[in-house]
């Protein structure tokens, strides 16, 4: 059985400048994975990021912009991804890719389009029922994918 795909990503901070430091996807057969990212040095990354981001950890455990596009197109090549924010998962997204010259083999689209019967802030509810039922918390991006793809299996 293949399963949607969802992908949720971290962010810096709100301020301008702000760069992805974790991107979380599903995979079709209902796997997860999420992967911390090493700042590119044209992110500026000292100077933009909040208090509850762990620089340091971003820089020691953190994999290349490079090996992530790589890694996501690998598993999402011709996908349809859903996110809940399209606008700013694509924005970072796009981030991402550009720091190592490539782009995106899939397309990404609004979790509002996964159930047109939906609207979006029905989806949200949806997801947040879950995540709340689960002790998920959706501003984590791993929780996000995961609380996102069981509500899928459930509507």
């Amino acid at each position: 059985m293949d399963y949607p795909v969802f992908m949720d990503i971290e962010v810096s901070s709100a301020e301008d400048g702000q760069f992805p430091t974790i991107v979380s996807w599903s995979l079709p057969e209902g796997t997860l994975k999420s992967v911390l990212i090493l700042p590119a040095d044209e992110w500026d990354p000292w100077n933009n990021v909040d208090s509850n981001v762990d620089i340091q950890h971003l820089f020691d455990q953190g994999v290349t912009p490079t090996d992530i596009a790589r890694e996501i197109n690998d598993d999402l090549g011709g996908k349809t991804v859903f996110v809940d924010g399209l606008d700013a998962d694509e924005a970072l997204l796009e981030k991402l890719f550009d720091a190592c010259g490539s782009d995106p083999d899939f397309e990404l689209a609004s979790l509002s389009q996964f159930d047109s019967s939906y609207g979006l802030e029905e989806l949200l509810e949806l997801r947040n029922d879950y995540a709340e039922q689960n002790e998920l918390n959706p501003a984590i991006s791993e929780d996000n994918v995961r609380a996102m793809l069981f509500m899928s299996q459930n509507i």
